[in-house]
């Protein structure tokens, strides 16, 4: 007979889960908000954050310990500059509001979807906690 244990593999915590990813979107706002407020900035770059698989795949990973100052830090949740060819503003801006504003839209959009499967999810685990202890 195996000693098979039944339930959630380790590391798929749905609360977790999603607390991660509301911050994930919480700092991808703020970053996206900064290119928009430095769109007059001669030679200012975009930035944005990573993926947010890389920070899904980072809490699976060993982190790296950071001992000194000048070591560099792994690569979950880090913002970063993106180069792109060609877009450059007469001052060496590249940064396009369009894209800014359509990814900040993009961003709203998936913290209203996250906050809802994370209201349904609590409203079915409330509903599953008060069904027993109303007796």
């Amino acid at each position: 007979m195996s000693n098979t244990i039944i339930g959630p593999k380790p590391g798929t915590d749905l609360l977790h889960l999603a607390e991660r990813r509301m911050s994930w979107l919480q700092n991808r706002e703020s970053v996206l908000a900064g290119n928009v407020a430095n769109a007059n900035t001669p030679h200012y770059s975009p930035k944005d954050v990573s993926p947010f698989q890389g920070v899904v795949n980072a809490t699976h990973m060993v982190a790296l310990k950071r001992t000194q100052p000048g070591h560099m830090l792994g690569p979950a949740g880090e913002t970063h500059a993106k180069r792109e060819g060609g877009r450059a503003s007469l001052d060496g801006n590249r940064v396009v509001l369009e894209d800014e504003l359509g990814k900040i839209a993009q961003t709203s959009d998936q913290q209203r979807f996250a906050t809802t499967v994370y209201g349904r999810y609590m409203g079915m685990y409330g509903m599953a906690l008060g069904s027993g202890s109303g007796q």
